[in-house]
């Protein structure tokens, strides 16, 4: 049968210390306070990297409206990048006038954050893989190298693109 022992502190136990400006002195235990880890619920993800963050909160611009437009895009992100929220749905969710998020995804497409992407004749907006990533690394690399400094990316251009870079099987 095992034996448990029952922690116990002695007189030996208490720790002192001494305040140096008044030379009070102060005598106590060590005390482990165990905090619950928050639960995360859902399933939903994105990485983004330090360094963007910082050059976001940083920039003069990103302020407000334009960056509570951001967050709400990332929080909407689909895999390989794509927003697919309609601005429209955006300013009901952040209770914005639609021109105000106009006017914030025209700050994000000027500075890069988001992408305007084509196909055909619609418009889309992907976000900059150098600010986030949803999906494989590998196709978050292939990316970065396909969009280069670009802002706008021509659909066809990027599905060119790709079929030069696949193997030959």
């Amino acid at each position: 049968m095992p034996c448990h022992k029952k922690a116990s502190m002695t007189k030996d136990d208490k720790v002192q210390t001494v305040n140096q400006k008044t030379g009070e002195k102060k005598e106590g235990y060590f005390v482990y306070v165990a905090y619950p880890k928050p639960k995360i619920t859902g399933n939903r993800w994105m990485m983004t990297f330090q360094d963007s963050l910082a050059i976001i909160a940083t920039d003069d611009d990103m302020t407000g409206q334009t960056l509570k437009v951001l967050l709400l895009l990332m929080s909407e992100l689909e895999f390989e990048n794509y927003i697919t929220i309609k601005q429209v749905a955006v300013a009901e969710k952040l209770k914005m006038h639609k021109p105000d998020v106009s006017k914030a995804m025209r700050i994000l497409v000027n500075k890069g954050i988001i992408l305007k992407v084509k196909e055909g004749t619609t418009t889309g907006y992907k976000l900059n893989p150098h600010y986030g990533w949803k999906g494989k690394v590998s196709n978050m690399e292939a990316e970065i190298k396909r969009i280069g400094r670009q802002r706008v990316v021509d659909m066809q251009q990027y599905r060119d693109a790709a079929e030069k870079e696949k193997p030959n099987t």
